[in-house]
């Protein structure tokens, strides 16, 4: 739900009015994608940047630039530097860490554990999935987006669509998710996969 303290920020920042030769994106448009990845109203935002809450919202609907020291500020909220949040690098100001003890641990199945990274920002999660000798999933699934997956130990069955497929260590597959597949290890050893899944399931 909108947070109604805040200035109403168009739905679409008015990345028309910048000028494309420029070669990069508008900060404000930037600005709106990150906050609405993190669930960040913009007087969170302004909180944490020390800028007002109307300067941002006009930002983000295009009405006003923004100068270099300022947009420090504001890249450092979200873990960047200026040139990784306008996109002319990779890298930001400092790596983002997750903690071992911070990670989602779940119980799947008998036999099967899923170690869940969650970070809304990324766009995807990662899952590391335990499997103890001769455990299953026991359930197909079907979700929303792509899913890559790759065994790091061991010897994987993944049934998609009805066929099987044996994914030995080293093995990578991707499918669309919307069709349903499942995991089981047959083997006698444990084995290990680590999957991408480009939507929020965990």
């Amino acid at each position: 739900m909108p947070n109604m303290t805040d200035p109403a920020p168009s739905t679409r920042p008015a990345a028309a009015r910048r000028d494309p030769e420029l070669g990069f994106p508008s900060p404000g448009e930037v600005l709106h994608r990150l906050r609405t990845q993190r669930g960040m109203s913009l007087r969170q935002v302004a909180a944490e940047c020390g800028l007002s809450v109307s300067f941002l919202a006009a930002l983000e609907r295009g009405e006003t630039d923004i100068a270099l020291e300022r947009l420090a500020r504001l890249a450092r909220v979200f873990g960047h530097d200026v040139g990784s949040f306008l996109g002319f690098s990779q890298g930001r100001a400092a790596p983002s860490v997750f903690p071992f003890r911070d990670q989602a641990v779940i119980e799947r199945a008998p036999g099967v554990t899923y170690r869940v990274l969650r970070a809304p920002e990324l766009g995807y999660q990662v899952v590391q999935g335990d499997f103890a000798p001769h455990s299953a999933l026991g359930e197909d699934l079907r979700h929303e987006g792509t899913d890559l997956i790759i065994v790091t130990q061991g010897t994987l069955v993944a049934r998609y669509n009805g066929l099987d497929h044996t994914l030995r260590r080293g093995d990578c597959v991707r499918w669309s998710a919307g069709h349903s597949h499942t995991f089981r290890n047959d083997t006698d050893e444990p084995a290990r996969m680590v999957a991408m899944l480009f939507n929020s399931l965990y």
